[in-house]
């Protein structure tokens, strides 16, 4: 009976390469549908990398947008850093502007949520600001008329 040989006569990492192969590239068919790896992904990704990371690493990114070329995604990242505070480019005024004109070139609606949501933290944010600023304005008058009564007490 004649000895059938082997099915695969590849030897060692050539064959564990090639079932690597086959076994990974159904799945990344799956990475490449919708929703899975899409800029609105990345730029969520990108936002959560500089709100969490520290100082040091919104520095680093602030200097690597700077380097980019200009197109879009910089644009985009330019306007996210700006948003967010502790570097050097920390601007909300030009973040907000940046990232109105950014939603009036009409960005893929994931992108376009993702920029909704950042202006309306930033106007939230704007607000509180502007409450405690009254709220600290107010707080010295009530100081200042307290230090009239008890002068005028005396």
């Amino acid at each position: 009976m004649p000895n059938p040989g082997p099915v695969l006569r590849w030897h060692g990492h050539v064959r564990l390469v090639a079932i690597s192969l086959a076994l990974t590239l159904p799945l990344t068919g799956c990475l490449l549908q919708p929703g899975h790896g899409d800029d609105a992904s990345d730029e969520l990704l990108y936002l959560d990398r500089a709100t969490n990371g520290s100082g040091l690493t919104r520095e680093a990114m602030w200097k690597d947008v700077l380097a980019a070329r200009r197109d879009r995604d910089s644009a985009l990242h330019l306007a996210l850093l700006q948003s967010v505070p502790d570097h050097p480019g920390y601007d909300p005024v030009a973040a907000q502007r940046a990232m109105r004109n950014l939603l009036a070139e009409n960005p893929p609606e994931r992108t376009a949520a993702l920029l909704r949501l950042r202006l309306e933290q930033l106007r939230s944010n704007n607000q509180c600001l502007s409450e405690t600023e009254d709220l600290r304005r107010r707080l010295a008058q009530v100081v200042d008329i307290e230090r009239q009564i008890d002068g005028h007490a005396r």
